[in-house]
């Protein structure tokens, strides 16, 4: 139930219990009643999410859910939102975080979270979809069951990874809405190691905390002389497109903290560390609900 691998739940018992010899089922053992309880959720997992969803209406008719499904009843996307969330949408829904870089489950659909930060500054879920793909079509219909689900019309920003499908959707799906990306935590991927290393702090002070496009342009034109990463390809072509990342050339659209992006990026490590593909659909809302509460 909270994803612990079957040898560590082996190891576990073991300490419980005063040594393996005492605890009464091999680690073989543990593996097959996975295996028997995979094969009993077999073709009902699918009908169970939706009772689940189903009960959780029941409950609060103010939880809102959409399931759409292929010719073989195999569920290709889905949408939901409770009453708490859509609540929160209401007073702090201005500025909105969108994220699909989730392991997936079992059934390789994606976990889409759409995220915000409340008055105190953490961070707080709107709503949650599944999309079988990250298509521009998905990502129209995740939004415009968003869009018909929450008060007070659409979000001022919306802050994603640089995604093409994203960059194509959105001005269909939310044309008054300006599009923003958080990328400092790519800096890693494309950047030498040691240097990333040396100046992580440097290049986060000078995207986060300058106050002015000119500020910021002195400041970075000075950090990649002094990081010597002049010949840099993807450094070149993202202060190119600044306009479109960078805080201070942002400010004329209300962006409640763009640090936000950072507080939310952290936050969704639960969900990284807690959505695994071996889940099922149920496993999943068992994991969902648990960080919900934490």
């Amino acid at each position: 139930m909270v994803n612990i691998p079957q040898h560590q739940q082996f190891s576990f018992l073991g300490v419980q219990s005063g040594g393996i010899e005492n605890i009464g089922c091999t680690q073989r053992d543990l593996y097959n009643h996975e295996r028997d309880i995979r094969a009993d959720l077999k073709g009902h997992d699918g009908e169970m999410f939706y009772e689940y969803l189903k009960l959780e209406q029941g409950k609060n008719p103010s939880f809102t859910f959409q399931i759409e499904a292929d010719e073989e009843q195999k569920i290709t996307r889905c949408f939901w939102s409770d009453a708490t969330s859509r609540r929160a949408y209401n007073f702090f829904g201005d500025v909105v975080i969108f994220d699909t870089t989730y392991n997936t489950n079992r059934y390789g659909l994606i976990f889409a979270p759409i995220m915000g930060v409340n008055n105190h500054g953490q961070t707080i879920l709107f709503a949650c979809g599944f999309l079988n793909h990250e298509s521009v079509d998905d990502f129209v219909w995740l939004f415009n069951q968003f869009l018909a689900s929450m008060p007070g019309g659409a979000p001022k920003m919306i802050i994603t990874d640089q995604d093409p499908a994203m960059t194509k959707a959105f001005p269909l799906v939310l044309p008054n809405t300006f599009h923003s990306w958080h990328i400092l935590m790519k800096f890693s991927e494309k950047i030498d190691a040691v240097k990333y290393s040396i100046y992580k702090s440097e290049f986060s002070a000078c995207i986060w905390k300058s106050e002015t496009p000119e500020e910021f342009d002195l400041q970075w034109e000075s950090l990649i002389k002094k990081s010597g990463l002049e010949g840099n390809k993807w450094l070149q072509d993202q202060y190119e497109l600044r306009s479109r990342w960078i805080p201070a050339y942002v400010n004329h659209v209300f962006s409640a903290d763009m640090s936000s992006s950072q507080r939310a990026e952290s936050e969704h490590a639960f969900f990284k560390k807690s959505v695994s593909k071996n889940n099922s659909l149920v496993d999943f809302m068992i994991q969902f609900g648990r960080g919900l509460v934490r």
